[in-house]
Order: structure tokens, then C-alpha cells, then sequence
């Protein structure tokens, strides 16, 4: 053969070689290490082994965000930070720089500790779906959608978000999640139709059913689903059951002082305004606030809700046999698509609540969000802030 055709095969032959170093190098990039704020899944197991309750799914760790930048993406001025694989659960931290003060705000808890407010049912006999809440202190309370409260005639999770202004009582929307009981009397001691709060947020799907559907039946229904689930049957069918079991209050802990620490390592810690989550390689529930301030009055709450709610994940994988979830972690990107999702719909429902706050809503095909203004006050010498107090999207 002529050297033309030899020297014709050689070139060829760099050329497929060349070309497979550049897709073998693509691929490798492509996979990328997990950063500072990412484990990976055999370092995760590791750290899981002395918590058989805590053994990791195989989801792959959240990957690049938007615009290529490594496990972060934008929600309007949020930044949606990379995802931490906690077992089936992903915790997403979110951070902001451009926060707003809406003025000093108060948690329940803390003004229920003080004895600055009370809780209790409405008029003498009571409703089941709405509850009064008196501020005897001067400070606003902020109170989330979700919040349990026990005791009463029969425990309530809180239909919507609520600001409570100084020195005023308001009706505020409940639902009930305890389907047995209508007495001042509960576990033998006289409530006085009072209540207390739980340290634990209602789970996504029964906060749901209530915040957004306003449907009693189905927060039943979830409600049942949730304790069957951890093989509790408590005779008046209360929420309470599943929050208060001992061993599930310590599996709960655990994991929620693991979401907690991975929250820490965020910097500058006064960035963090919020947290998103997703159970099973699906995304859950995103939710933000309008400052640093803010989120520290119920970080631990939101915290507590969300162990609990991976915890009942898994516990209903297992009652039905199935096998663990082999979805990937979502990316930051994908979490912020869940968001855009929602905000490109319009606003379906605006809620003047006779607190000292409105509430906004807007529906996409897989997920609810709202928004929490406050309300501007003459009196107080308030105006009303332009921004949300909290902001909301949780999964249907």
C-alpha cells in the first residue's frame, strides 16, 4: 500500500483517541467530589452505622446548580445552598444577603413560657376550627401554619400563618388533628380549655390537607396514615401520639441535631434565613424568611417537623414493602424550579386574616406556596414592610 493510505490510517486513529480523552474527561468532571457541605453516600453510612434507624438510602448526593455554580441556585434574592443527604432526607440550606427587618417578632413558645399570651378555644363551647390566640405582652407573636397545639378539647394544628399584634386577641383558623376527643379533660387532667404548644411541626401532607385544601376529613386521614405508620393507636386518634412516643422522640432527636449541625457549618451563619428539604428524591417543602432573626424563632420547630416527616417516610416504605427509593438526590436547581414553578401561577387566593397579617396564595400542578404580609399599623407606627414575612412552597 502507498504511504498516502498509512499515513491517512494513523491520522485517523489520533483523531478517535483525542476524541475519547475529551468525553472520558467530560465524564469525570461531570461526576464531580462532594464539596465542604456535601457527604458522600459511603461517608454518610458511615456516619449513620451507630444509628440502625438512621441507615442512608441510596440517593446520590445533590449535584452543580443553576448557572454552574456548584450546588447553588437563585430563588428570587435566596440562594438555595448544596444539598446535605441525611438517610432518605436532603437537607438544602437557604441563604440571603439583602434581608429585610420587619421589626422585633416574638414565637408562641416563648410567649407562651412567659406567660405574655394564651391560647384557647373560642366562646364557651368552643369551635373546632378556630381558636383564640391573646397577646398580653407588647411584642408580635409570629406564629407558623402547622404549629400543633395540645390540650383544650382536643389538640389543633394552626390553618395558616398568624401575626398576633401587643396587647390583642384574634380568632385564628385551626384544624383538628385528635378525632376522639371533645372535653376540657386530657390524659385525666383538666385543661381548662387551654392549650400548649409541641415542639414539632406538623408533616408537610397534614399541614397541607388543612393550610391549603381546608379539609378536616383528609387532616384525619393523615393524621391516621402518619400513626399507622409508626404502629401507634391511641384511642383518640391524636397526632400527638406519633410526636410524643419516647423511642420515636429519640430517633427524632438524633436526626434532627444532624440537620441542625449541618445548618452550623453554613457562614456566615447570619446569611441563613431558611431551609428546603426533599424525602425520597422528591422535593418536599422550601421555605424562607425575611431575616436571620426570623428564622431563628422557629428554625427548631421546622427542624423537628422535618426529621419527623423523613422518619414517617421511611416507617410507610416499610409497612408497604417497598424497596428504598433510587431517585437522586435533587440538585439546588432542580429545588428552585419546584419554586418557579409555583411563582409563575397566578395569585389564586389573597386571606385578610383579622390579625396583622395577609396571606397570599398560588397553586402550580405539584405544589402550594404562599407568602405572609404584614400589616402595616398607625398606632404601633408600623408601616408595612415590602417584603414577606415568611414565604412557603410545599409539595401536593
Amino acid at each position: 500500500m502507498s504511504r498516502s493510505f498509512f499515513a491517512w490510517r494513523a491520522g485517523l486513529a489520533a483523531l478517535f483517541a483525542l476524541v475519547f480523552l475529551a468525553l472520558a474527561a467530560g465524564c469525570t468532571r461531570g461526576r464531580g467530589a462532594p464539596s465542604a457541605n456535601q457527604a458522600s453516600p459511603g461517608a454518610l453510612a458511615a456516619g449513620a452505622a451507630s444509628t440502625a434507624a438512621l441507615q442512608p438510602l441510596p440517593l446520590q448526593d445533590a449535584g452543580v446548580g443553576a448557572a454552574g455554580h456548584p450546588g447553588t441556585a437563585s430563588a428570587e434574592d435566596h440562594v438555595i445552598g448544596a444539598g446535605r443527604v441525611l438517610g432518605n432526607l436532603v437537607v438544602y440550606p437557604i441563604t440571603s444577603r439583602t434581608q429585610s427587618d420587619v421589626g422585633p417578632l416574638i414565637a408562641l413558645d416563648d410567649a407562651l413560657a412567659s406567660g405574655a399570651a394564651e391560647v384557647r378555644e373560642s366562646g364557651g363551647a368552643g369551635a373546632v376550627n378556630t381558636l383564640v390566640i391573646e397577646n398580653k405582652g407588647t411584642l408580635p407573636i409570629f406564629v407558623l401554619a402547622g404549629t400543633i397545639v395540645k390540650g383544650g378539647k382536643q389538640d389543633r394544628q394552626i390553618g395558616q400563618d398568624f401575626i398576633i399584634d401587643g396587647k390583642s386577641q384574634t380568632p385564628v383558623d385551626a384544624f383538628c388533628v385528635e378525632h376522639g376527643r371533645w372535653t376540657a379533660s386530657r390524659n385525666g387532667v383538666a385543661t381548662g380549655g387551654r392549650f400548649q404548644t409541641s415542639e414539632v411541626m406538623a408533616p408537610s401532607k397534614v399541614r397541607a390537607a388543612g393550610q391549603y385544601k381546608k379539609s378536616q376529613g383528609e387532616v384525619w386521614a393523615k393524621v391516621g396514615e402518619s400513626n399507622a405508620a409508626h404502629n401507634v393507636a391511641p384511642a383518640d386518634g391524636t397526632f400527638l401520639a406519633s410526636v410524643d412516643d419516647a423511642s420515636l422522640a429519640k430517633e427524632r432527636a438524633a436526626l434532627a441535631a444532624r440537620i441542625d449541625a449541618a445548618l452550623a457549618e453554613i457562614q456566615p451563619q447570619g446569611d441563613l434565613t431558611g431551609l428546603a428539604y426533599a424525602i425520597d428524591g422528591e422535593v418536599r417543602g422550601v421555605r424562607w424568611f425575611a431575616h436571620h432573626k426570623v428564622f431563628l424563632l422557629v428554625q427548631k420547630r421546622l427542624v423537628n417537623g422535618v426529621a419527623l416527616e423523613a422518619m414517617t417516610a421511611r416507617a410507610e416504605a416499610v409497612a408497604h414493602r417497598r424497596p428504598p427509593s433510587s431517585k437522586p438526590a435533587p440538585t439546588p436547581a432542580a429545588v428552585d424550579a419546584f419554586v418557579q414553578g409555583v411563582e409563575r401561577e397566578a395569585v389564586s387566593e389573597q386571606r385578610d386574616t383579622r390579625a396583622a397579617n395577609t396571606n397570599v396564595y398560588k397553586e402550580s400542578g405539584s405544589a402550594y406556596g404562599s407568602k405572609t404580609m404584614m400589616k402595616g399599623s398607625p398606632t404601633a407606627g408600623r408601616p408595612a414592610p415590602t417584603k414577606p414575612v415568611s414565604q412557603d412552597f410545599t409539595s401536593k
